[in-house]
């Protein structure tokens, strides 16, 4: 039997009443995690909505959704894509063999903002103020030279993403996007700005049949990586050396009440940024997810082949693990 968690079964305010703190934000949670678990006062929440990954539904999510006990990773090759686009540095592998022995080597460099990847806590913070989830403040994060704060790795600084050892664990729900357009006869370049609406996916999810749970791993397919792999390098450099444009979620007042009123645990896409690029408002959705609720959100994810299986099986919930790099003050990490 599973230990029980004050996170089992949790009753969220409505996001009209947020933020649930006075004097935080509009539609921050920060100190509702602390509540719930009767925190002692000097305690800070660094795990936000993971922490509904309980022991119980860890143990259910295992006991109904592992039926086949086929694994499909979802990791997209490190070096994709090529460049890395957001004008961020693109991964560097050298490899070596050391000098007299056969004993070969290898080093990689990359900026953990391309290819697959799960945003942490430290990475975006809340357009107004500069606040980080929990109110941690930018200057705990970087020096007046934006530079980050260096500590001796057994004193971690707040909201690293090493805090998600272990954490992301639990039920997962693909929502094929992709195919549910084509059939519905909605077409759109996967390189281009194309909003998908909350309908929209209360649409696919119908159409797939598929229900929804609190503290569900929710991925979205939207085709990103199915262009990128049919694209010729021409295409794939044009589209990476110009300003971002992608599929994704809408910036609007629905899209962040829908979000908010399935309380996911953490989100994740096979696009650039989950949510559509260029922005369309002053805010975006990741001052909510990440800055707001302290959602993970994982980008860049290779759902091919999980969509195939999904498709074949008629089932889109599956059971999910996923361990980020253990770097301690880490901002995000590839999801191994």
């Amino acid at each position: 039997m599973a230990a029980k968690s004050a996170f089992d079964e949790v009753q969220f305010p409505e996001f009209s009443t947020l933020p649930f703190r006075d004097g935080d934000p509009e539609g921050a949670i920060w100190g509702f995690y602390e509540y719930i678990s009767h925190a002692p006062p000097s305690f800070r929440d660094e795990l936000g909505s993971l922490n509904l990954l309980t022991p119980a539904r860890i143990l259910k999510a295992s006991q109904h959704e592992i039926q086949l006990g086929k694994v499909i990773s979802l990791n997209w090759a490190l070096q994709k894509p090529f460049p890395a686009g957001y004008q961020r540095k693109s991964f560097q592998h050298r490899v070596f063999k050391w000098p007299g022995r056969f004993i070969i080597d290898d080093e990689i460099q990359m900026n953990t903002q391309c290819g697959s990847q799960w945003d942490g806590l430290r990475h975006w913070g809340y357009y107004k103020t500069g606040q980080f989830y929990n109110g941690l403040p930018l200057n705990e994060i970087v020096d007046e030279n934006g530079q980050g704060i260096e500590t001796s790795v057994d004193k971690p600084l707040r909201n690293g993403v090493h805090k998600f050892q272990g954490k992301i664990v639990g039920r997962g729900v693909l929502l094929d996007y992709l195919s549910y357009a084509e059939k519905s006869g909605i077409t759109f370049a996967a390189n281009e700005q194309h909003v998908v609406t909350a309908a929209d996916l209360d649409a696919c999810a119908a159409a797939q049949e598929t229900s929804f749970e609190q503290g569900d791993i929710l991925f979205v397919r939207m085709g990103y990586i199915l262009w990128y792999e049919n694209a010729n390098e021409e295409e794939r450099i044009a589209t990476l050396t110009a300003a971002t444009k992608s599929v994704g979620l809408n910036q609007g007042q629905e899209e962040v009440e829908w979000l908010w009123n399935h309380h996911f645990s953490a989100v994740a896409s096979d696009t650039p940024a989950f949510e559509v690029r260029p922005s369309m408002k002053e805010w975006d959705l990741h001052d909510y997810l990440l800055a707001m609720w302290g959602t993970p959100m994982g980008e860049l994810f290779d759902l091919e082949e999980l969509a195939k299986i999904c498709k074949t099986l008629g089932r889109y919930s599956f059971f999910v693990t996923s361990s980020p790099l253990n770097i301690v003050n880490g901002i995000a990490s590839p999801p191994k």
